[in-house]
């Protein structure tokens, strides 16, 4: 079903339709202020957002609910001062204080902190991550350095998705969307106690998606399809025992368009492919209350991801252990943990790609402590810790960290940081090599044989892995202000972030290997000289030689001057600077400035009507896209106390349009992105 967006506006507007069964009147004012909610990730423990010495931003399950999100990455784009750009129906690409790229490094995502980190290409696969939204509690985004508490490549920042409890989740829920991209998007879960110890739940999930309308270079083919089972169980065996266990499974078979080398022209060809994967986890989490001042934690993970495509085979595995105390002595917090990875890997040499190592298994452990010191009890804390960690590739690696948090009112925060965080390479970068688009001879040489077969012949040409390469290095600054009125809260960040042992690359196009072919040229042998130049190759090698300077701000103010109306407006600006030595070009992202504006609206009509918006713009020159601004408009409608209906526009405003342009990346081909609407009706008993 295709619908003109502009003539469904009135509709949306006018039409008292939408919502996801349930209160539309279950916000306190803490969530919807989201700044004095209890937060676990800055701190690794249980800390007021509003007192915490970092850049972070709690993305409520209310606001989740409201938004008509229908996945992980549609709900971040509310999350302000984050880059969400969608490279087609199926893709993303996402980070903060930087350049986002389909394969974001550089920002550690996890699940109730349970990390979905793959070293092969340094990536989280968006597509396939397939929380259910319902059952979330918050989102915790960290704008800026976690890699102290949460490990390496948490460089530019953490989203760490948090689920409820199954006791919150007890009873049937279900729901079943369709749209003008969706036939149908359909969810099942049901929950209950087990004795008088603990709770469960269990869920399945199916999505069937079509194909966007306008393609860049090829027919759209970003068709969806998607299954997943999963549940939880918590336990509390008494008052200082408690856990839950919880593990999912999600097959997806994605359309994707591509480009590669895949024949002996050496040049990028454009074909279109499926993508199918596999995706499991489990994870068991142990908490101990030792004490009224002391608990410990112990959890274990393992995570699955395997992904079949014609030139491209991969399998993950990892399996990991953490185990945390957390104390407190007079005026003194202590936190320490101790981390364990145990990775193995299973990707297939291709056309595309081939290792020079056969890395089947990686290790990486180590631990943190942190410290936090009321030096003026209520009125001034500084926290100081470090993470001492190992991993297979650069050997040692530190992460140390110091807050200062100065609260001259109960009402107002001032907090600065400085910070060093740490991203390990992917094996891409490490070992592998990859075929690329050939690079001309006329493009290569100083001067033009006037020949159009030799001028315009591809020479074959790779980028190479390096195992010198070293862990890049961001040594950080930050400054914040938090002002929390009855009404309304101001949050503002300042950082800037230098960064040493940047990947990029390095050209050695060789060019004395042109010699014998260009003395057959001028020797009037030009079959023999276009024989001779199938014999050359042009390596680019990535090499860690540059620098990189980020800065910028983000500024974001809530307003609730009533109980039926909440909003937010933000703003955000970032610079991405490189220093590149001679000989070299970047990796990922180019020198580019980064603008977005930000604004959020949840409004309460009568007892069971909902209006929930959210518009940005998006001003950059990283993404080689124009600028554009988008709303996303959902109304909720709570028909009863057990049925709800909704009607969501997406990406109203903008029209067809793209957000991610920058294939020399990813050999990924973006699409354009539509407007569409969404139907969704809801049960819940």
């Amino acid at each position: 079903m295709r619908t003109h967006l502009p003539f469904l506006m009135p509709l949306v507007i006018l039409s008292p339709m939408t919502y996801a069964a349930g209160s539309l009147d279950d916000l306190d004012l803490e969530s919807l202020m989201a700044m004095d909610i209890q937060v676990t990730s800055a701190m690794k423990r249980s800390q007021s957002a509003f007192d915490t010495a970092t850049s972070i931003y709690v993305l409520s399950k209310e606001r989740i609910t409201h938004s008509g999100a229908t996945s992980i990455p549609e709900a971040l784009k509310m999350v302000p001062g984050l880059v969400v750009r969608q490279l087609d129906n199926n893709q993303w690409a996402i980070s903060a204080r930087g350049v986002a790229s389909r394969f974001s490094s550089k920002m550690l995502v996890m699940i109730d902190g349970q990390s979905l980190y793959t070293p092969q290409f340094s990536a989280v696969y968006w597509e396939t991550l397939n929380v259910p939204l319902y059952d979330i509690e918050r989102i915790e985004v960290i704008r800026g350095q976690g890699g102290q508490l949460w490990s390496s490549n948490a460089n530019n920042g953490v989203i760490n998705i948090i689920t409820k409890n199954s006791l919150d989740t007890r009873g049937l829920y279900a729901d079943a969307a369709s749209g003008s991209q969706v036939n149908i998007d359909a969810n099942i879960r049901y929950g209950n106690d087990i004795s008088d110890i603990g709770s469960y739940r269990v869920y399945g999930h199916v999505k069937d998606g079509d194909a966007s309308e306008k393609g860049l270079v090829l027919e759209p083919n970003d068709v969806t399809q998607q299954y997943s089972f999963g549940g939880r169980m918590d336990f509390s065996t008494s008052d200082h025992w408690s856990g839950f266990v919880q593990g999912d499974i999600t097959e997806s078979k994605l359309g994707q368009n591509y480009r590669g080398v895949i024949d002996d022209t050496n040049r990028n060809i454009t074909f279109t492919d499926k993508l199918e994967r596999t995706d499991s986890r489990v994870m068991a989490r142990l908490e101990n209350r030792m004490s009224d001042s002391a608990n410990q934690m112990l959890q274990v993970s393992w995570l699955n991801q395997s992904g079949s495509q014609t030139y491209l085979q991969e399998e993950f595995e990892s399996f990991d252990v953490d185990y945390q105390m957390n104390f407190i002595y007079q005026a003194l917090q202590l936190d320490w943990g101790l981390n364990y990875r145990y990775s193995t890997i299973s990707f297939e040499d291709s056309l595309f790609l081939h290792s020079d190592k056969e890395f089947d298994n990686l290790q990486q452990y180590g631990g943190f402590i942190q410290a936090q010191f009321a030096l003026i009890p209520e009125e001034l804390d500084l926290v100081l810790g470090t993470r001492a960690e190992h991993n297979d590739l650069t050997d040692w690696e530190y992460q140390p960290l110091a807050r200062l948090l100065w609260k001259p009112q109960d009402n107002q925060v001032l907090w600065s940081a400085v910070s060093q965080s740490v991203r390990i390479p992917s094996l891409i970068e490490f070992n592998d090599n990859y075929a690329i688009n050939g690079q001309k001879v006329s493009e290569v040489l100083p001067f033009s044989t006037g020949i159009e077969a030799i001028d315009e012949y591809h020479i074959k040409t790779y980028l190479n892995g390096n195992d010198d390469v070293e862990a890049e290095t961001s040594l950080s600054y930050e400054l914040g202000y938090r002002l929390s009125q009855q009404s309304w809260n101001l949050d503002v960040s300042l950082y800037h972030t230098e960064t040493e042992d940047v990947a990029v690359i390095d050209i050695n196009p060789n060019v004395e290997q042109f010699y014998p072919a260009l003395a057959l040229f001028q020797s009037g042998q030009l079959q023999q000289a276009l024989q001779a130049l199938t014999q050359t190759t042009i390596q680019f090698d990535i090499v860690s030689t540059a620098d990189l300077t980020t800065q910028g701000g983000d500024i974001v103010l809530s307003w609730v001057p009533a109980d039926m109306f909440n909003a937010e407006l933000g703003y955000s600006y970032n610079t991405f600077e490189y220093d590149l030595p001679e000989n070299t070009f970047p990796a990922i992202g180019r020198d580019s400035t980064t603008r977005q504006i930000f604004a959020k609206a949840d409004v309460h009509l009568f007892d069971s009507h909902n209006i929930f918006a959210t518009v940005r713009v998006e001003n950059s020159d990283a993404y080689l896209t124009e600028n554009y601004t988008l709303l996303d408009l959902t109304w909720n409608w709570a028909v009863s106390q057990h049925w709800g209906v909704s009607v969501t526009g997406k990406n109203l405003f903008a029209g067809s349009h793209l957000e991610y342009a920058n294939r020399q990346e990813t050999y990924t081909i973006p699409n354009y992105i539509d407007e569409s609407v969404l139907f969704k009706v809801t049960a819940n008993f």
